[in-house]
């Protein structure tokens, strides 16, 4: 009995194909994009400064829209060609705008008193760091999302830019909420003056929060059926269950963080001692805590 070690379907990987040479050409644009986006000379930055906040920026967004097309390079495998690359191509176009104007939500609401072009020329480490948990973040929810949309549509792309809109609202309130609770418990600090003076602790407990809440908001693509006839229903059961597994987070989170760091102040050691490794420890705590929930 014979049996195909490889197997080969000529015209699905046809498409396959196709689809990859479109996202690879995306690619092309990623370093003018990042450079862009924060009106910044690319080249400037980074072969004569050196400059190692924006060589982050531009691997946060490369490797940001990596997840981002991984949820559509499969494409419409049903149809033809010519409609899986106009559907990979939309979807691909489309969530490059939506983390381009990403950055601009944390660049004037989430964090408005933080100048991402400023300080990134600068090569502040810090605010570099939480930019890149916040492109990851809107990655992870996208990436989500387009998986969760079972058609190549106009019905599918106005689902996914609502389920946009309201994962950045529910991260940028987030933000929100967690700078009015910082300055209330750490009187005299922000977090807005802390990641300007460069406190890289602190920038890496931000990213990893920001990215934990990613993975807590696309849990609901698990739980939520897709219902294409009836985009409008759908995102309430989606925001419930985002609220819903985000409390589930920080629960678990702070119970694992007092366990694994035991008897450690972590809010001096952060802010005072801008101890980097006690806030990797709280970025990966919140991370991985995440991504467990998210494999329920």
């Amino acid at each position: 009995m014979e049996m195909d070690l490889v197997y080969w379907d000529h015209s699905y990987n046809k498409i396959l194909l196709l689809n990859f040479a479109i996202v690879i050409a995306l690619f092309s644009s990623l370093r003018l994009f990042s450079g862009t986006i924060a009106h910044i000379n690319a080249s400037d930055e980074l072969l004569k400064k050196d400059n190692p906040a924006f060589g982050l920026s531009l691997a946060s967004v490369t490797f940001a829209v990596t997840i981002l097309l991984s949820g559509t390079i499969y494409g419409d495998l049903e149809g033809d060609m010519l409609s899986s690359a106009i559907a990979i191509g939309a979807y691909g176009v489309v969530g490059i705008i939506l983390m381009a104007l990403t950055r601009i939500i944390f660049d004037k609401i989430a964090l408005p008193d933080i100048s991402l072009r400023d300080e990134i020329s600068k090569g502040n480490m810090a605010v570099a760091i939480a930019d890149t948990g916040n492109v990851l973040a809107a990655a992870i929810i996208l990436r989500a999302i387009m998986i969760w949309i079972t058609d190549n549509t106009i019905e599918g792309l106005l689902a996914l830019l609502a389920g946009y809109a309201i994962s950045q609202a529910i991260l940028t309130g987030a933000t929100y909420l967690r700078r009015k609770m910082f300055s209330v418990v750490y009187k005299g600090k922000s977090i807005q003056d802390e990641l300007k003076n460069g406190n890289i602790a602190l920038g890496l407990s931000f990213a990893g929060r920001k990215i934990g809440t990613a993975f807590a908001i696309s849990v609901a693509a698990n739980l939520v059926v897709y219902e294409i006839y009836d985009i409008k229903t759908i995102f309430l059961p989606w925001v419930a269950v985002s609220f819903a597994v985000i409390l589930i987070l920080k629960l678990l989170s702070f119970a694992a963080e007092r366990i694994i760091l035991f008897r450690v102040d972590t809010a001096h050691e952060i802010l005072e001692q801008r101890n980097l490794a006690v806030g990797a420890l709280q970025a990966v705590i919140y991370v991985s805590m995440a991504i467990l929930l998210a494999e329920l």
